[in-house]
């Protein structure tokens, strides 16, 4: 009950010659290979196996396109990998090592470096399906999904609540958010934001402001009343339906997932069809209790399930690793080649003084591989705490796994916070241990600051969780920050498509539409998820 899918893995299955797996069952080429791989030409040639690009590999291949794909690291993943415990410790610089004692079994530590839930009714569902790639892997529904509440006096000494999120009717009739005649008014917002087809307005406007624009319905206090979503914005829409604004901030924050007040501005037509993807992604699969599905093992089970769908299709992986542990790459190498006409011609290795180049005309990559052609975006902060016991709402509730959603307001800041929890259930810990991420967009100024000191800063309100009274007190806490990029330009021009940075988010809707987006200036066509998905469904 709850699980989503169960599948073997399948083997991968390369292109040429493999002589042997690396420690997560992926196959490396021979060095004579990696010479022969690059005297090739290639439709494509994907830097780094994050989970943008190893995504992006896998769409391409299978669509048709010979993809040779590379990473500098030996290991799959990038800044999207998943680490175990040891790998954890010393990137932190821990000190002691890992104690089971204290930690319990280490070898079911795998804690992900980007943390993101995926919506089950999402983008991103609907690839997996489409690629057949959710046959490599198994995943699990998450249990809860909640939102926070500032004390009414900031100063006072209180700490902040952690309310479960109303979406039925019955959660409604028992939420401490909604006053009584606020339920009411929630529960037909609810009812009527699930009606809706936005793709089918029900009429027209003949005359008036709103001539020729389309318009949907809803019944007020003297019959149907029209409703322009497309000429509305986010805060005349919500005007006219009258709700308090402690409603239209979860409304907008924690189920339509906007991360500051730019729903102000969105078209409400977005607005509804955003809160329509949580709605259905809670129904999406039987049993489900918040609207996220989560993969076992951790989101480093991402980036290699695609790798191996790729392989499948033809494509030709290779990490910075010879059979004899050797680095294939140098620091200078996996440079760009042009043609006179400025356009990408291929990617350069050095093998000693000898120049190799693998040929293609078209180069798929995150930021860390184009130095001079992506721009500073900001910066997101982390901290991820081990733990020994789960947060008291979610005990209350039986639940093991939780996404957290901290609306910018309530913690006096412009950016959301996002607090993501899991447990043995997606094996992830041990049994009784809980690993906890704490995230968000760094908005104060950082020089001279250590990660702790600008964690502390930017996250206090989510901090604060774990220091109140009867709050489950850390094993560890750790702290992260990075600079987060943007490609200079959309990569039309020179064939060079580079991924953003993973941002603060902790769900993939973000990162997804940033994939599907590239896979459109590459191949010049746009993917119909809807349509492919349930072509694959079908063929099932």
């Amino acid at each position: 009950e709850g699980w989503i899918s169960c599948a073997t893995p399948c083997l991968h299955i390369g292109r040429r010659r493999l002589a042997q797996r690396n420690s997560s069952g992926l196959l490396l080429l021979a060095m004579d290979d990696w010479k022969a791989a690059f005297g090739e030409e290639w439709d494509a040639v994907v830097l780094g196996t994050g989970m943008k690009e190893c995504l992006l590999s896998g769409l391409l291949s299978v669509a048709g396109k010979k993809v040779l794909h590379l990473d500098r690291n030996d290991y799959y993943g990038g800044a999207s990998a998943s680490l175990d415990i040891n790998q954890l410790f010393e990137k932190f610089q821990a000190g002691a090592p890992p104690s089971e004692a204290e930690l319990g079994k280490l070898r079911d530590w795998a804690v992900d470096m980007v943390p993101k839930f995926i919506m089950a009714g999402g983008q991103l569902v609907k690839v997996l399906i489409h690629t057949k790639t959710a046959n490599y892997m198994e995943f699990k529904a998450v249990d809860g999904s909640y939102c926070y509440r500032a004390p009414k006096a900031r100063s006072s000494g209180e700490f902040g609540r952690v309310h479960k999120v109303p979406l039925t009717p019955k959660e409604a009739l028992s939420s401490s958010m909604l006053s009584m005649l606020e339920k009411g008014r929630m529960g037909k917002f609810t009812m009527w934001v699930a009606s809706i087809d936005c793709g089918k307005p029900e009429g027209f406007f003949e005359d008036g402001s709103f001539r020729d624009m389309p318009y949907w319905t809803r019944v007020g206090m003297t019959g149907r009343k029209k409703m322009p979503l497309t000429q509305w914005n986010g805060d005349q829409f919500f005007k006219d339906w009258g709700l308090e604004a402690g409603t239209i901030e979860f409304l907008t924050h924690v189920c339509a997932l906007y991360r500051d007040e730019s729903w102000r501005s969105a078209p409400a037509l977005e607005v509804v069809s955003r809160m329509q993807l949580y709605l259905e992604s809670r129904t999406r699969f039987a049993g489900m209790t918040s609207p996220y599905l989560y993969p076992l093992f951790g989101l480093g089970e991402l980036p290699q399930a695609f790798a191996r769908l790729a392989a499948v299709h033809g494509g030709t992986y290779m990490l910075n690793r010879d059979l004899d542990g050797s680095p294939v790459f140098g620091p200078n190498d996996l440079s760009l080649e042009y043609a006179e006409d400025g356009t990408v011609a291929g990617v350069v290795n050095h093998d000693g003084e000898e120049a190799v180049v693998a040929r293609t005309k078209t180069v798929v990559g995150d930021p860390s591989y184009f130095a001079g052609k992506t721009k500073p975006t900001g910066s997101v902060v982390r901290a991820i705490a081990l733990l020994d016991a789960p947060l008291a709402e979610m005990e209350k509730d039986g639940a093991s796994s939780c996404q957290v959603i901290f609306p910018a307001a309530q913690c006096g800041r412009c950016n959301d916070l996002y607090l993501f929890l899991c447990s043995n259930a997606h094996k992830v810990a041990p049994v009784g241990k809980y690993v906890a991420f704490l995230s968000t967009k760094v908005e104060g100024p950082t020089q001279g600051m250590s990660n702790e000191q600008i964690a502390h800063r930017e996250l206090a309100a989510g901090l604060a969780l774990f220091t109140r009274p009867g709050a489950p007190m850390p094993l560890h806490l750790f702290y992260d920050a990075y600079p987060t990029y943007a490609p200079l330009t959309n990569g039309t021009k020179d064939r060079v498509f580079i991924s953003e940075s993973f941002d603060a988010t902790s769900h993939f809707e973000t990162a997804i539409n940033d994939v599907l987006d590239m896979y459109q200036r590459i191949t010049g066509e746009t993917l119909n998820l809807d349509a492919l998905a349930a072509a694959a469904s079908a063929e099932q």
